[in-house]
């Protein structure tokens, strides 16, 4: 049972990102603002949540996992509910930053409780499992978002993230274990300055975040892009950008079979092959001005599955850099 609280709660923080998504051009519509502006309902919410990741392992190992991921969803509880009810786009701002805090410690310390409670055999296939449901959410929620929209307007997806955060609250506080509790543990930023100080660690992060930045910020535009510019159908939508994550999931899930199959050095160097090919697929679609909605997304999801490879060797050429998952 243990597993499968853990699963929804992991559902949870995939999905909250992007089930809001293809509201983006009732919202914009609703409030009067510019497509720029409306950007921010994902950005803010992204910040916080990088905000809380920061210390919210930390937090777990003070006080005990269990108490501080209950006081993150109740922090998403009280956001989302504050979305759902908004009369301003401030106020629907305030909310989405403050999702962002509370889903960041289900997010963080789920992961740490697998290790904690199985053994190392166990802990990785039941990690590999996780990433499954992880990059499954992110393909099915479009697909929700979209048709919650069309039934029940943009608040409809704010309300389905409260009963989802009610859930997991309720499941959580019956059956996560409280975890050991380390009271010489300190939550000060400053730890992070050895981090900062390691080049090998910054090359790691910087070249991580730059294989995915062009897919997140693709992401944040799409719905204003494919509904309000390329004219698709919203009850479409969902399906092209669900696509993208559901191409992600399926090579993320062959590519321990990859490496076995073709060795890891020619899995590196076909996925940078195949990023290469989809750069210049889009680089085509822009100067082409290509109003094909089939098109963008086949280019898109061509650069989604070929990030897994370079991305999981580089996780694990991580190890020596970070130290061991369990320090």
């Amino acid at each position: 049972m243990l597993f499968i609280v853990i699963v929804i709660m992991d559902i949870l923080s995939s999905a909250e990102m992007d089930i809001c998504v293809p509201s983006f051009p009732e919202i914009q519509s609703v409030f009067g603002i510019s497509s720029f502006v409306v950007e921010f309902v994902l950005g803010i919410n992204l910040l916080a949540h990088c905000i809380g990741a920061l210390v919210a392992g930390n937090l777990g190992d003070r006080y005990g996992r269990k108490p501080i991921i209950l006081s993150g969803l109740a922090l998403f509880i009280f956001g989302s509910l504050l979305c759902a009810l908004s009369p301003s786009y401030a106020g629907l701002l305030i909310g989405r930053f403050v999702q962002g805090i509370g889903i960041s410690c289900p997010t963080v310390l789920t992961y740490v409780i697998i290790p904690d409670t199985y053994d190392i055999k166990t802990h990785q296939k039941l990690l590999g499992l996780l990433n499954f449901f992880t990059t499954l959410a992110m393909a099915v929620a479009p697909i929700i978002g979209s048709y919650t929209t069309l039934l029940f307007g943009w608040r409809g997806n704010f309300y389905l993230l409260l009963f989802l955060g009610i859930l997991c609250y309720v499941l959580g506080y019956f059956f996560l274990p409280t975890g050991v509790k380390n009271n010489d543990v300190s939550v000060s930023l400053i730890e992070y300055a050895k981090v900062l100080k390691n080049k090998k660690a910054m090359l790691y992060v910087f070249t991580i975040c730059s294989f995915a930045i062009g897919y997140w910020t693709f992401i944040a535009t799409s719905p204003l892009l494919y509904v309000n510019d390329l004219g698709v159908k919203l009850e479409h939508f969902g399906w092209y950008q669900g696509s993208l994550a559901a191409t992600f999931a399926l090579v993320s899930l062959s590519s321990e079979k990859l490496f076995n199959l073709f060795g890891v050095k020619k899995c590196f160097w076909w996925g940078m092959a195949f990023f290469a090919l989809a750069l210049a697929s889009i680089l085509l679609l822009l100067l082409t001005n290509s109003q094909n909605p089939l098109l963008i997304t086949m280019a898109l999801a061509i650069m989604s599955g070929a990030v897994i490879c370079p991305v999981n060797i580089l996780d694990l050429l991580r190890r020596p850099i970070f130290g061991p998952d369990n320090q």
